[in-house]
């Protein structure tokens, strides 16, 4: 069964501790919430998106898509002899694909950091949570992801780290 481990803390540098512990010992950090915006530096590269990779390939794709589509017009489904000129004229072609791409790039890069973000949700299950009430007051809380066995080594390492209070939630 899945569950979350809860950690509250009354102030920032334990909080900061517990997160360098969970990203050490390798958990999963589902969730943090404080009360103002904090810095934690670099947090294990699982836990990253890649955005501008999704942005680049979808860019390039739609760029050699559109390249492709006015290749195919202009030679094979309307060929046109404008003076001589050879069908296939790239450096005429290649204006249109690039400002195709980079609007294809950044719709792209603009889903991926919306369904990264999660902004497709209209509830998150987490703001039932009063430790999560609390953060935006006066608490710092991390949720980290846990199996019910290893419940009491997480709740445990919460608790070494400086929280107040911790407690499982399962979902």
């Amino acid at each position: 069964m899945t569950a979350l481990a809860l950690g509250s803390f009354a102030h920032e540098a334990p909080f900061r501790e517990a997160v360098a512990q969970a990203d050490r010992a390798g958990r999963r950090i589902v969730g943090l919430w404080s009360p103002m915006p904090i810095e934690l530096g670099e947090i294990s590269e699982e836990t990253a998106h890649p955005i501008t990779w999704i942005a680049i390939a979808a860019g390039l794709l739609a760029a050699a898509g559109f390249y492709a589509f006015i290749w195919w017009t202009a030679t094979t489904a309307y060929p046109f002899d404008s003076g001589g000129r050879p069908l296939h004229s790239w450096p005429v072609f290649l204006i249109a694909p690039i400002e195709f791409g980079a609007l294809a790039a950044g719709i792209a890069g603009m889903i991926a950091f919306v369904v990264r973000a999660r902004l497709t949700r209209l509830h998150d299950g987490a703001f039932d949570l009063d430790e999560v009430a609390r953060a935006s007051s006066d608490r710092f809380v991390i949720a980290l992801a846990c199996d019910a066995e290893d419940g009491a080594d997480v709740i445990r390492m919460l608790a070494d780290a400086g929280a107040v209070h911790s407690r499982m939630v399962t979902r």
